[in-house]
């Protein structure tokens, strides 16, 4: 979550849609059953891994499916530096960066996504020394949103905006944050909302958590901001931004 002007904030947007857009037919057909346990299918081709050394000095998106699961791996136009990302077994995923400038999102979830999905996972490493978020993230259209459930972050604060309250959902509270954003929507037109919630206190590494989406949906629609079409790939995500940052992330997700 990188602040109202930025332009690399700007291009991932335009950029992370542009991708899903093109895998469309294919992607769809990946990833969850769209039930509330969120099941993963069996998948008929799995992607391959990205290799594990990047230097990127253009904008980048990969994508693809592991193990029933969709990934992805952004990098924004002009990053350099090293980030090495794998994907593990089922649901686990990690990645690593040294000397990184620039921005970049990666992470596992499913092709489309859902108010009702219910995520376990376990954040075994984190370490970010830049900006950027971890936590469940997505699009939606009609209207335009970008969403997020923060449930920890690295040294910058992504809290800015109008703030609008505070709740609980499954044992921890929650801020919930709004503020619109002037740069292109995923579909390349002007303007898109952000709303997210994040958690008063950061998740600590080790422990196994859940996120039942639904408690954040309904609490955004219950301050007014409702998502709009959630045809859009949505994943546990991992960010930084920033100058020489470094950092270290393994998590796993699964249906509860």
């Amino acid at each position: 979550m990188k602040k109202q002007h930025s332009l690399t904030s700007v291009t991932r947007k335009v950029t992370f849609v542009a991708a899903t857009i093109a895998l469309a037919s294919a992607a769809l057909l990946t990833g969850c059953k769209k039930d509330a346990r969120m099941e993963p299918e069996a998948v008929a081709v799995t992607a391959t891994t990205p290799p594990s050394d990047k230097s990127a000095v253009t904008e980048s998106y990969q994508s693809g499916t592991n193990n029933g699961f969709f990934w992805s791996l952004w990098k924004s136009d002009g990053a350099t530096g090293t980030v090495n990302y794998a994907n593990g077994a089922a649901g686990n995923y990690s990645v690593n960066w040294n000397g990184f400038n620039g921005n970049f999102t990666c992470g596992k979830g499913y092709s489309v996504g859902s108010a009702n999905y219910k995520i376990g996972y376990n954040l075994s490493a984190y370490s970010n020394s830049g900006g950027g978020t971890f936590g469940w993230y997505g699009w939606s259209r009609s209207p335009f949103y970008e969403y997020y459930v923060n449930e920890t972050w690295g040294a910058v604060s992504p809290h800015s905006g109008t703030f609008l309250g505070t709740f609980d959902s499954d044992g921890t509270a929650y801020n919930v944050w709004t503020r619109w954003m002037t740069g292109k929507n995923i579909d390349g037109g002007d303007g898109f909302r952000q709303i997210y919630s994040s958690r008063v206190t950061k998740a600590a590494p080790g422990q196994n958590r859940v996120i039942t989406f639904a408690n954040h949906y309904n609490k955004w629609k219950s301050y007014g901001y409702t998502l709009g079409q959630l045809n859009i790939p949505a994943i546990m995500v991992s960010e930084t931004w920033g100058t020489n940052t470094n950092g270290n992330i393994n998590c796993t997700i699964w249906a509860q």
